[in-house]
């Protein structure tokens, strides 16, 4: 009777952990308007908690011109990534988890920095919010229509991002990307789509993973492991949606 008991047990375990992974599946929201101004009202009650805490949260959808992405970020650590680091929005055509078409803000470059960290007022300074004032533009590399570098806020593309500290500590965030510029050929395929707040863990476990394997002096591969990174967070720092954009 024991037995039995114990493995009806393990069965309503195993049914809740696995019931809990389906829901980690995460959507495009159904087309809205968007204005890009990173005040996210159009976005209340919309966007997805990425953990108990309220950490941050994330929303993406999109219409027939463009894909629209709001994050709102309540941790003080992750804000500090995020502004030194950037958030990431990553549009993969293929419908993989893999590098594609990646917008990046805020990116403030080593003069901003240095002009920061020299700057008599830094005392009275609220770093955060000067790293988003003074980045000079967006991260684009992986489009096919726009050229990898730094792309000017008054650009022809219609890229536009807009970034924000609200006076209770919130960063808030709200880009809108071009289709277009992104290189779908087939509207009807199912593209991924990752919000990632880009940090120096991941990018050292990035790195890391896709260094060449070591060989030996006769060309064969050592068998030791490749070695990792332990990020200090909690929660996740990324996430993938896998979805079709609206059609034209």
């Amino acid at each position: 009777m024991k037995r039995i008991i114990i493995l009806f047990y393990l069965v309503l375990t195993c049914s809740s952990l696995l019931a809990q992974k389906k829901k980690e599946k995460y959507e495009l929201l159904p087309a809205f308007p968007v204005k890009v101004d990173a005040d996210l009202k159009e976005w209340d009650g919309k966007l997805t908690l990425m953990d108990a805490d309220s950490s941050w949260m994330f929303g993406l959808t999109s219409d027939a011109d463009y894909l629209y992405a709001a994050v709102r970020i309540k941790d003080p650590m992750l804000q500090q990534e995020a502004v030194r680091n950037g958030i990431v929005i990553n549009i993969n055509p293929d419908g993989k988890k893999k590098d594609g078409a990646q917008l990046i803000f805020p990116i403030p470059d080593s003069e901003t920095l240095r002009a920061i960290a020299n700057d008599e007022n830094l005392p009275n300074m609220n770093v955060r919010e000067e790293l988003i004032k003074r980045s000079r533009g967006y991260g684009v590399r992986g489009f096919a229509h726009i050229v990898d570098g730094r792309l000017s806020f008054d650009n022809t593309y219609g890229v536009q991002i807009s970034a924000k500290l609200l006076e209770n500590g919130a960063m808030l965030y709200e880009s809108k990307i071009p289709i277009a510029s992104i290189g779908i050929k087939n509207r009807n395929k199912e593209v991924a789509i990752q919000v990632m707040i880009n940090n120096r863990y991941a990018q050292l476990q990035k790195m890391l993973k896709n260094r060449p394997a070591p060989t030996g002096m006769y060309g064969g591969i050592y068998s030791r492991p490749t070695p990792t990174v332990k990020s200090p967070f909690k929660m996740k720092t990324e996430v993938w949606v896998l979805g079709q954009l609206k059609e034209q």
